[in-house]
């Protein structure tokens, strides 16, 4: 399947500014079910454009501005990507991992040290208070699979989605006291608790495909149709990283199409910058999201 997604972002000011340089994660990260045919950028002012690898193999573009002001900040994204069919159940989990709890072993330990539990997460107590009641099993569970999955749909359950534009992660522990938050937010919740639990876990950005429903509803089963996408994925010996979409309370499959991944969401805003003004400016932003099926036969 080839899909073209059209993502602009629009930044407006009340007056002309400068800019620094800009880091963009939105190139589709590629693999043996995941190929891009094109990703273009136009922005406005224009800019020159590099790419780079970052730290953990992301791809990284940079946009340089120069002196240029102006009143209009966009970017302008277009991807062509084709996706082959992925079955999210088609693989065989390392006999010592098949149930929670287990403990990585080898050289898996030194590796996935980063995306193990960071003390600075150690004071989200309400976090593992909230964990405890959710799922009907939190001390032991026969299928490691399941487990994650009760999670998953718990936070699917008891999280209120809502769209927020603007920059920022709420604090695991906020998001359980307003019972809602963002697909990101929701994404940190999955990580804190999964972490907390001995489990290494990472935070991933990208887009979500969702086909268009026949009934006339808003989606077909995403809940942030309209915006970027953010879910986590969970290591399993045997099956390595795996996704996991507590937004939605489904495992990630080929409609996920991830740009960026980190031990840190902060790491990896699709869109990273700042503007410059000598005069107090204020600004509005804009963000269009559009993922279509391309035609099989002509591919416009």
């Amino acid at each position: 399947m080839k899909l073209r997604i059209e993502h602009l972002t629009r930044h407006t000011y009340t007056g002309p500014v400068s800019f620094s340089g800009h880091s963009l994660y939105l190139r589709p990260i590629e693999g043996h079910l995941r190929r891009v045919h094109r990703f273009d950028v136009e922005t406005i002012p224009p800019s020159q454009q590099s790419f780079v690898r970052d730290v953990e193999g992301n791809s990284l573009l940079k946009c340089n501005f120069g002196l240029t002001e102006s009143e209009i900040l966009e970017f302008l994204t277009v991807i062509d990507v084709e996706i082959d069919d992925d079955n999210p159940y088609d693989f065989l989990l390392e006999s010592y991992a098949l149930e929670y709890p287990f403990e990585y072993r080898g050289a898996d330990v030194k590796a996935l040290t980063p995306y193990i539990l960071d003390p600075q997460q150690q004071n989200q107590s309400q976090v593992l208070d909230w964990y405890q009641q959710a799922v009907p099993s939190p001390s032991k569970h026969p299928d490691i699979i399941q487990f994650l999955m009760d999670i998953n749909q718990a936070i699917r359950r008891d999280i209120r989605y809502i769209r927020r534009d603007e920059e920022g992660i709420q604090l695991p522990n906020d998001t359980l006291s307003l019972g809602s938050g963002s697909c990101r937010d929701m994404a940190v919740l999955f990580i804190s608790v999964v972490r907390q639990l001995g489990l290494a876990a990472r935070f991933v950005s990208g887009y979500l495909y969702d086909p268009p429903a026949e009934n006339g509803a808003e989606y077909t089963f995403n809940r942030a149709v309209g915006s970027m996408h953010a879910w986590a994925e969970v290591y399993l010996p045997g099956a390595g990283w795996k996704g996991f979409d507590p937004t939605n309370g489904i495992l990630a499959n080929s409609f996920f199409i991830p740009t960026a991944v980190s031990h840190s969401p902060e790491v990896i805003a699709p869109i990273q910058g700042h503007y410059f003004s000598k005069d107090a400016t204020d600004s509005e932003i804009e963000i269009q999201l559009h993922i279509q099926q391309l035609d099989v036969a002509t591919d416009k």
